[in-house]
C-alpha cells in the first residue's frame, strides 16, 4: 500500500531573502535523507509560504525493505585466544547485536578478519519518518537565524506549530518545544486552526485561503496581472524579482488596482517606478507605452470590497511621490556640478577618504586610461567631465531619500543641466555591471577607473575577499572590468592602471602588488570559465590577466583548435621540448656550438618563428602566432630523432638545454601549454 507523508513547520513571517535558499535545501536534503534511510518513495513536493514550509512525500511503503548488512570486525588473531572469544570480539558482537554463530572468517589483503553478515528487517515508515524529519530540520542553514525562548532555540524564525502526518495519523515527532499534530493554520485574518490529512493537505488549506504551493501562487499572481491588463487594456511588465517577492510575501495573493495623483507624472518615470515598485512592491501600469498613474498592488486575502487596501496603498504611494516631487524640483534649482563640492561631506570608505576624494582620484585615473586608449581630445574631455560628475548625484536630496536612483538621477540632472548626452549617459553607465549594455566610452572608462580605485584602495588596506565574505563586492568589480575590456576591445594593460591608481593614492604599489596580481589572476580564470572556456584553457592563459582582451582572444584561438590534428601536433612539439628542459633554469646558449644539422636547422627555424611570432603578437593576430608554433613541429621531431641532448660533454649538454629552454619559453609567450596536455594527446 502506498502512503503519503506530510511535514509542515509553521513559523513567524519568513524573510523573502530566505525562501529560495530554503526551497533548494529542502529539495536536495530530503532526497538524500530518504536514500540514506533506504526508504523508497514516489513524488516529492516542497512548499514554502510566508508563514510555513514543508514537504509532501508520496508513494511511501509500509516499511523499509529488509536488507543485508555486512560488517568487518577485528583480525582473527586478536578475536580469539585458545579458541575463546576475546573482549575485542565480544565488544564488536555486542555493538552489532550478533553472536559468535553469526561470524565468518575471511581474508582481506592476506590477513584473516572476523565478518558478520545478516539480514536486517526493515523499520516501519511510521518509525523512520520522525527521524528523517528531525534530521531534515536540523540540517537547514540560514543567512540570519534567530534565537528565542528560554531554551534558546535557533532557527530562521520562531516556530509556532508543527504538522507531521502519515496519511491521517499523527507522527510521534517534536521540534523546538512543539509537539506535532494534525492542526495547521488557515489565513491569519479569516481562519484559525484547520485539521488536515496528508492526502488532501493542499485542498484543505486552499479552502482556508492559503495557497501553500509556490508554483500555484506564482501562477495566480501572473493570472491576476493578465486579468488586470485585459480589464484596463494596458500593459503591466512583469519584473521577475518583484514577482518572486510578492509570491514569497503572500499566501493568497489578490490584485488591487490603485492610482496616484496625476501631477506626479511630471516626475521622471524612473523616480515613479522606484517609488511604487521597490518601496511599495507594486507593479506599474503602461498605456500606449507610456507610464500611467495606475498601479497594481497585491493584498494577502480574497478581495478588497470596501477599498480599504487600495486606499492604503494610494495614501502611502502619494506621500512618497510627494516627497520625491519636492526633492526633485528642489535639486533642479542648482546645476549638477554644484553638488560636487558637497561630496566632501560624504565618506567613501574608512581610511580611503570622502566621495570627493574618490571623484578626484577617478578623474585622474580616467585621464591616464583615456590617454592609453589614444582617445581624441574631444573624447577625453567628455571622459573627464563624466568622471568629475560621476558621484555628484550622491549629494542630492532625491538620491539621499532614494539611494536606488544613484546614477539614474545623475544622468537626468546632467541632461537638465545641459551637459553633453555622452556625459549624462556615462554617469549612469559607469555603475553598469553588464558591459553589453554600455553605449558610451565615458561610461566604460569611468566605470573601470571607479572599480580599479576601489580595488586598489581595499587591497592596500588588506580588505581582501575570503570565502563567502566580500563586503565591498570586490569580486564583482573584477568581473565587470574584464567584461568592459573585452566588450570594448581594449588592448590596454590593467597592471598599469593598478600602478597609476596606487600612485594617485600615494601608496607604494610593491607593498601589495603580489597579493593583488595573484587575486586578479584567479578572478581572470573564473571570468574565462564563465565565458565557456575549460578550466585548462583558463589556466593556460591566466598569465594574460593584465591584458584581459588579448587573453580572451588567445583562449578563443586555442578553443577553436582543441582536439583537432593541428592541436595534437602543437602539444607533441611542446611536450618534447618542455619535458627535457623544465628543470633547466637558463636560456643561455650559443648557436655556434651546435654540431648536428638538425639542431642548426631547428635553430634557424626558431629565429624565423621568434620574429614572426613577435610580429603577430604585436598585431594581435593570435591564431597566426599559434600557427607559427605549429610550424616548428616537424623540425622539433627531427631534432629529437637525431640529437642526443644529454651529451657527455657538459658544454654541449648545457648549450642544448639552454636552447630548448629558450624554445620552451617561446611557447609560453602565448600560453602555458603544460596546462593543456589533457586537452589533446599525451
Amino acid at each position: 500500500m502506498n502512503h503519503i507523508a506530510l511535514l509542515e513547520v509553521g513559523v513567524e513571517e519568513l524573510p523573502s531573502t530566505e525562501i529560495k535558499n530554503l526551497m533548494k535545501q529542502l529539495n536536495e536534503k530530503l532526497e538524500i535523507l530518504l536514500k540514506n534511510h533506504k526508504l523508497k518513495h514516489g513524488k516529492l513536493k516542497v512548499f514554502v509560504g510566508s508563514r510555513r514550509f514543508g514537504v509532501l512525500i508520496e508513494g511511501l511503503p509500509e516499511k523499509q525493505e529488509d536488507f543485508s548488512e555486512e560488517k568487518r570486525g577485528p583480525a582473527e588473531k586478536i578475536s580469539f585466544i585458545d579458541g575463546n572469544p576475546t573482549k575485542a570480539l565480544e565488544g564488536f558482537l555486542r555493538a552489532n547485536n550478533a553472536t559468535v554463530e553469526d561470524i565468518e572468517i575471511r581474508e582481506l589483503k592476506g590477513i584473516p578478519y572476523v565478518f558478520i553478515k545478516r539480514t536486517v528487517p526493515g523499520i516501519s515508515t511510521k518509525e523512520l519518518l520522525p527521524l528523517i524529519f528531525k534530521d531534515l530540520i536540523n540540517s537547514l542553514k540560514f543567512r540570519k537565524p534567530m534565537r528565542w525562548g528560554i531554551d534558546n532555540f535557533v532557527f530562521v524564525r520562531p516556530v509556532k506549530w508543527i504538522v507531521a502526518l502519515l496519511d491521517d495519523q499523527v507522527l510521534n515527532f517534536e521540534a523546538f518545544g512543539k509537539k506535532a499534530s494534525n492542526c495547521s493554520r488557515g489565513h491569519r485574518f479569516f481562519f484559525d486552526e484547520v485539521k488536515v490529512e496528508a492526502g488532501t493537505y493542499f485542498e484543505k488549506l486552499k479552502d482556508a485561503l492559503v495557497i501553500s504551493d509556490v508554483d500555484e501562487r506564482r501562477t495566480r499572481v501572473l493570472s491576476e496581472l493578465e486579468r488586470i491588463e485585459s480589464e484596463l487594456n494596458a500593459k503591466i511588465p512583469v519584473d521577475e524579482e518583484l514577482l518572486e517577492e510578492v509570491v514569497s510575501l503572500t499566501e493568497y495573493p489578490t490584485a488591487v488596482v490603485g492610482e496616484f495623483l496625476e501631477k506626479y507624472l511630471e516626475l521622471p518615470p524612473e523616480v515613479i517606478i522606484v517609488t511604487i515598485k521597490h518601496h511599495q512592491r507594486t507593479f506599474p501600469v503602461y498605456h500606449s507605452s507610456k507610464l500611467s498613474k495606475k498601479f497594481v498592488a497585491f493584498q494577502d486575502g480574497p478581495g478588497d470590497p470596501k477599498g480599504n487596501v487600495r486606499r492604503g496603498y494610494e495614501e502611502v504611494i502619494n506621500a512618497r511621490l510627494e516627497d520625491a516631487h519636492f526633492y526633485y524640483y528642489k535639486d533642479l534649482s542648482n546645476p549638477l556640478d554644484t553638488y560636487v563640492v558637497a561630496l566632501k561631506e560624504i565618506m567613501f570608505q574608512r581610511n580611503l577618504g570622502s566621495m570627493y576624494d574618490k571623484t578626484m582620484r577617478v578623474k585622474e585615473l580616467s585621464r591616464m586610461i583615456s590617454e592609453g586608449l589614444l582617445s581624441k581630445p574631444e573624447e577625453e574631455a567628455l571622459i573627464l567631465r563624466t568622471a568629475e560628475l560621476s558621484k555628484a548625484d550622491l549629494a542630492t536630496r532625491l538620491v539621499y531619500e532614494f539611494p536606488e536612483l544613484q546614477g539614474i538621477i545623475g544622468r537626468i540632472y546632467a541632461q537638465k543641466s545641459g551637459e553633453a548626452e555622452e556625459v549624462a549617459l556615462g554617469i549612469e553607465e559607469h555603475y553598469e555591471d553588464n558591459a553589453l549594455k554600455l553605449q558610451t566610452l565615458p561610461g566604460a572608462v569611468v566605470g573601470v577607473a571607479d572599480r580599479v580605485d576601489t580595488i586598489v584602495g581595499n587591497f592596500y588596506l588588506g580588505n581582501i575577499p575570503t570565502g563567502s565574505k566580500d563586503p565591498y563586492g570586490i569580486r564583482k568589480k573584477f568581473q565587470s572590468i574584464f567584461n568592459i575590456f573585452c566588450s570594448f576591445g581594449w588592448y590596454a594593460d590593467l597592471k598599469d592602471f593598478y600602478k597609476r591608481s596606487a600612485e594617485i593614492y600615494g601608496f607604494e604599489y610593491s607593498n601589495f602588488s603580489d597579493v593583488l596580481e595573484n587575486f586578479t589572476k584567479n578572478r581572470y580564470e573564473n571570468f574565462l570559465m564563465d565565458k565557456g572556456y575549460s578550466i585548462r584553457i583558463a589556466r593556460a592563459v591566466n598569465s594574460w590577466w593584465n591584458l584581459p582582451y588579448s587573453g580572451e582572444l588567445i583562449a578563443s584561438a586555442l578553443k577553436s583548435i582543441v582536439g583537432n590534428e593541428e592541436f595534437d601536433k602543437l602539444l607533441v612539439a611542446y611536450q618534447r621540448v618542455h619535458n627535457i628542459s623544465k628543470k633547466h633554469d637558463s636560456v643561455k646558449f650559443d648557436g655556434a656550438l651546435f654540431l648536428k644539422k638538425e639542431e642548426k636547422t631547428l635553430f634557424n627555424e626558431y629565429l624565423r618563428v621568434y620574429d614572426s611570432l613577435k610580429r603577430h603578437l604585436d598585431e594581435h593576430k593570435f591564431d597566426r602566432a599559434i600557427s607559427d608554433l605549429i610550424s616548428l613541429k616537424e623540425f622539433i621531431d627531427d631534432y629529437f630523432d637525431n640529437v642526443f641532448v644529454m651529451d657527455n660533454q657538459p658544454d654541449i649538454r648545457l648549450n642544448r638545454l639552454g636552447f630548448l629552454k629558450a624554445l620552451d619559453e617561446l611557447f609560453f609567450k602565448i600560453a602555458d601549454f603544460s596546462q593543456l596536455l589533457d586537452e589533446g594527446v599525451n
